[in-house]
């Protein structure tokens, strides 16, 4: 294709655009100032979505709970699910994608507190195998009968 034919069909592309841009332009100025106030309400309306410091907030909190809870070594797979997820929802809460950071975040909190449930299951769990194995060591009845002296040693008078 020769320069002359690009340059006549980027300037048809162009005439085209101008005349679509001048068509839109003329029917916004018909309509008056009511497009322009649509155009806010429907852009105002996608930009609401506040940022989820709180959720993130919980979230933080519950995976610190979990943490102290022993999780790491207790329900360690639990807990490595909630964390992530909560650093995927700070990076979409930079990102500003705040419907993501507030779902992962959530995510994160109910995530933290299973991995806290587990851990503190698991230290009731130990307790009462523990409590079990010093009943079971502690001698019954009959054995502490048994080991006790039927007779008192004679009198000597």
């Amino acid at each position: 294709m020769g320069e002359t034919a690009k340059r006549k069909g980027q300037k048809e592309r162009f005439d085209w655009i101008h005349d679509v841009m001048s068509r839109m332009a003329q029917r916004l100025s018909a309509a008056g100032p009511t497009w322009l106030v649509t155009a806010v309400i429907i852009l105002s309306g996608c930009s609401t979505t506040k940022p989820p410091t709180e959720t993130l907030a919980r979230a933080e909190l519950g995976v610190r709970a979990a943490r102290e809870a022993r999780a790491d070594e207790l329900a360690p797979v639990d807990l490595k699910t909630a964390r992530d997820k909560l650093e995927k929802a700070k990076q979409a809460m930079a990102s500003s994608n705040y419907d993501e950071a507030r779902r992962l975040a959530e995510a994160a909190l109910v995530d933290a507190e299973l991995a806290e449930a587990k851990a503190e299951a698991e230290i009731v769990r130990r307790a009462a195998d523990d409590m079990q194995r010093r009943v079971d060591a502690q001698p019954t009845e009959a054995e502490r009968e048994s080991r006790t002296p039927f007779t008192t040693a004679p009198n000597k008078e």
